[in-house]
């Protein structure tokens, strides 16, 4: 096997066009939720067989893993410019049609394409000094995905159909797009690794787990607020308190995230939250459960990502691509899961999910 040596800081042209990239990413990700609602409710279909439409970015994540290292050949640079054209693209099928075969087709091309971002983010940000620039591009895209649900809401107050809002992303993807060709640091020279199974396997569950849980709200907790009795509009606004507390909980995450108890405190307050989510029948109680599950779930993902980069022996390339896999694991699994409970014992029911899965993850997370 193969682990790079460090590499030179990037320019400030590569940080530029990070963030435009991960800026649409996080507004588009946060949009797949009211998305889905709004989509089966025009289509007049159930939300289970619809599902798949918000599954397109975990797929992309597992075709990234399994293919990056050869597509970032070409140059992460245009890797990134390619995803962010397609998604630009993409955005506008989703957003100016709910036939399903154009629905369809621009789902897949921006669930790729976000998973092309995410996986070219790393190899462009590498260096001194990367853990901050990748902080600062994942809390932007956190707080552009805050405002996703609320752009929902307020077309769908205003009558007009809540998916325009996914144009709101345009612009931020043509911004990178359209920049001339950036690229990474130089890769310094090459010296031979070899992975250890065991612990990068371990490192792979946990992050299975940590972002199952994350996209069962992100893709359903809008659909359990309208089962409330509320209108998508009003049911979009109020599940951007979900992205509202991920911000949060990362802002506030890397204070304690490398103390004892930090993954019990946050396991134990998610399961809080989604017993709100559960036991809800009003959407003010359901609303609060989402919001205290977000700020237990911010910080879970990061950790477990943490300690994958950390697993001795591991090259960043390898990390990359295993906690990509990870990841897009658990986005086509979990929601998955949970919509076809939907449709055996309702989605109210299904909501507890979420609570062996971080049960599981705390079993998994003692030691280091």
């Amino acid at each position: 096997m193969i682990e790079e040596a460090p590499a030179l800081a990037p320019s400030r042209d590569v940080n530029r066009v990070v963030f435009f990239a991960q800026a649409g990413l996080g507004f588009l990700v946060s949009a797949f939720g009211p998305y889905l609602a709004g989509i089966s409710s025009e289509l007049d279909r159930p939300r289970g067989e619809l599902v798949w439409l918000t599954m397109t970015f975990g797929a992309g994540l597992v075709l990234a893993a399994l293919t990056g290292p050869t597509v970032l050949r070409a140059g992460a640079g245009v890797v990134l410019r390619f995803a962010c054209a397609g998604i630009a693209v993409g955005a506008f099928t989703m957003a100016l049609s709910p036939q399903l075969l154009l629905a369809g087709t621009g789902s897949v091309l921006v669930g790729c394409g976000c998973a092309a971002i995410a996986l070219a983010t790393p190899s462009l940000l590498r260096g001194p000094g990367a853990a901050r620039r990748i902080v600062v591009a994942v809390g932007l895209s956190s707080a552009c995905g805050v405002c996703a649900p609320l752009a929902f809401g307020a077309l769908e107050t205003a009558g007009l159909p809540g998916r325009w809002a996914i144009l709101v992303a345009v612009p931020m993807v043509l911004a990178a797009a359209l920049h001339p060709t950036v690229r990474g640091p130089q890769d310094g020279p090459l010296i031979r690794a070899r992975v250890p199974v065991g612990p990068a396997s371990l490192g792979w569950a946990r992050v299975v787990l940590s972002v199952a849980s994350e996209f069962c709200f992100v893709v359903w907790g809008v659909a359990r607020l309208m089962d409330t009795g509320i209108a998508l509009g009003t049911a979009s606004a109020l599940g951007a308190v979900f992205g509202v507390g991920m911000a949060v909980g990362r802002l506030l995450g890397p204070r304690f995230v490398d103390r004892s108890w930090a993954v019990p405190a946050a396991v134990a307050t998610t399961a809080v939250g989604t017993l709100l989510v559960y036991l809800g029948q009003d959407p003010y109680t359901v609303t609060a459960g989402i919001a205290v599950a977000s700020l237990g779930i911010a910080p879970l993902y990061p950790i477990m990502l943490g300690r994958l980069v950390a697993v001795p022996g591991l090259s960043d390339r390898h990390s990359a691509s295993i906690g990509s896999l990870g990841s897009g694991t658990a986005i086509l699994a979990a929601p998955a899961a949970l919509g076809w409970l939907d449709a055996q014992i309702g989605l109210r029911e299904a909501f507890l999910l979420p609570i062996p899965l971080l049960i599981l993850l705390l079993v998994l997370s003692r030691g280091r």
